[in-house]
């Protein structure tokens, strides 16, 4: 008992935030030690308390952020080459076992934030049982959406989840049965929690404070449970609960969205923020600010070509480790679709006197030459959702402090569209009139007739690549294994440039892919029959 104590406290605990609820503090880690007494015993300490779940929230995506990448860079889906370096096993399917960090990584990320979300709800219902101070009632909505969030973001992924919805304390532990909870009373706990999470928090935040969970962060996931239980009305309800709200809106291009350091816009719903201040959002040591690596992991390293030196307007340094693949370039009218023109680097112009090759001008585009493996590494077309000229002010710095997408009003539309589809049929007006938010915006022209499965399919991978809606949306649909297995990455037919297949996943994909392994370490302390997931 005394070692599932140990663990059980030291992967629910989490450090408090900070010490007051400013835009300010959602941007850096408090250093400052603060009891739990005082933090539960007034409405102000609740804040505190809430305020400090964003910076553990957005840890995924400092440093190298493996786990940012795995879950957002559609990791294992249709869409995706990748070279190699972060997440390499989770990308190529080749390693991974039940005691990959990865896994554990993020198990203990969102059992850390629902141990806490635990602690604020309590004690905000013993504080205000009405929920009337103002205070009170938005660190009780915050808590209720980081918990739903959290063991969402689980089900999705691991499925077998343990259900845990009281503070873990020394008295509660002794005969804790750890057994994982049913599909229905997960989905049913996790739809209770945004229930109070839309009843209690506002649409947007007070005071300039981004970054902050929202009314319309809480619809946005409760459809996103609805379409996984086929429940499309409630999807729709939830969707057009969005739309009715004017403080959100379509930017005249995805450009615009993403255009810029401070993802703040009205069709960005929720964003870890970092670019409020160098060093928002990040871990800091002996001063200096870390930010991310995510401009550098989908920027190739294009100054290991000759004749080619790292500039700010180029993105800085790059490391080229995940890439679009053709499989979904050749999704878009290149001719028409202004993502295709404005979201993709396709070509590179040389511009380092000292080393440029004979027979070169400055100015003229690169070309790709013989040497093949150079190609992938420092030329391949990459997205630019991750681009950034912006914080990136030395070429020598590889922090990037752009702010990291994580829910964009753009897929709250496709949902819609997609509900529309499956409930009243191809040619519904509605889910003509969602579909064409993106696509009309893309295209400067209306799609017309008769929507299919496979027209959804394609739009969402043209607007959210990269975004993190692939592998869940793949998976929903039971159409994830088919996708790998058919596109995942490129082959030397796909893109005669490379020098070699690239399609690792294609090969490896197994039936137990499905769901990710529940961690070792968790099931060293809770027992065996607590049981694995299939295949592990």
């Amino acid at each position: 008992m005394k070692k599932i104590l140990t663990y059980s406290i030291a992967m629910l605990a989490l450090a408090l935030g900070a010490s007051s609820c400013t835009t300010d503090d959602l941007m850096v880690e408090s250093q400052t030690s603060i009891t739990t007494q005082f933090v539960y015993s007034t409405p102000e300490g609740l804040s505190r308390a809430v305020v400090g779940l964003y910076p553990k929230d957005r840890s995924m995506a400092t440093a190298e952020a493996p786990e940012y990448c795995v879950l957002m860079m559609d990791y294992c889906t249709d869409l995706m080459v990748f070279r190699g370096g972060t997440a390499a096993g989770m990308a190529r399917l080749d390693t991974p076992t039940s005691t990959t960090g990865t896994f554990e990584t993020l198990w203990n990320q969102w059992y850390q934030i629902i141990g806490k979300a635990n602690e604020i709800i309590y004690h905000a219902e013993q504080l205000d049982p009405t929920m009337e101070n103002d205070i009170v009632r938005q660190a009780y909505g915050e808590a209720k959406c980081f918990r739903a969030r959290a063991y969402w973001m689980l089900y999705q992924r691991f499925e077998r989840l343990y259900l845990n919805l009281k503070p873990t304390t020394v008295d509660n532990m002794e005969g804790r049965v750890y057994r994982p909870s049913s599909k229905s009373e997960t989905l049913a706990q996790i739809k209770l929690d945004l229930e109070d999470a839309i009843k209690y928090l506002d649409w947007t935040v007070a005071n300039g404070d981004h970054g902050r969970l929202t009314k319309a962060v809480a619809h946005h996931i409760r459809a996103q449970v609805a379409m996984w239980e086929e429940d499309w009305q409630t999807a729709i309800d939830n969707c057009e609960a969005i739309f009715g709200c004017s403080d959100y809106g379509m930017m005249p291009t995805m450009a615009d969205v993403f255009n810029g350091p401070n993802l703040r816009n009205k069709e960005v719903l929720y964003a870890f923020q970092f670019s409020d201040q160098l060093g928002g959002g990040s871990s800091i040591s002996d001063g200096v600010a870390s930010g991310h690596r995510l401009s550098l992991i989908t920027t190739p390293a294009y100054s290991q070509i000759g004749g080619m030196m790292d500039t700010i307007e180029n993105g800085g340094y790059g490391w080229g480790r995940v890439y679009p693949n053709v499989y979904l370039f050749n999704l878009y009218d290149q001719a028409k679709d202004n993502r295709f023109k404005t979201m993709f680097k396709f070509k590179y112009y040389y511009n380092d006197p000292s080393t440029l090759p004979a027979g070169k001008n400055l100015g003229d585009e690169v070309e790709i030459g013989p040497n093949k493996a150079k190609y992938f590494t420092a030329l391949h077309p990459h997205s630019l959702k991750f681009f950034d000229q912006w914080t990136i002010t030395d070429v020598t710095n590889r922090t990037s402090f752009k702010d990291a997408i994580v829910y964009r009003l753009a897929e709250t539309y496709l949902m819609a569209a997609e509900a529309y589809f499956h409930k009243d049929g191809g040619a519904s007006a509605k889910a003509l009139e969602y579909y064409n938010m993106t696509y009309e915006r893309a295209m400067g022209e209306k799609f017309t007739g008769a929507l299919t499965l496979q027209d959804l399919l394609d739009e969402y991978a043209r607007e959210c690549h990269f975004e993190g809606v692939r592998w869940p949306l793949l998976k929903r649909l039971g159409l994830l294994a088919d996708a790998v297995k058919a596109h995942y990455g490129d082959t030397l037919a796909d893109d005669p440039n490379q020098s070699k297949d690239y399609i690792e996943a294609r090969k490896n994909w197994n039936e137990k892919w499905w769901r990710w392994p529940i961690p070792q370490s968790f099931l060293d302390v809770v027992g065996a029959d607590y049981g694995q997931n299939p295949g592990w």
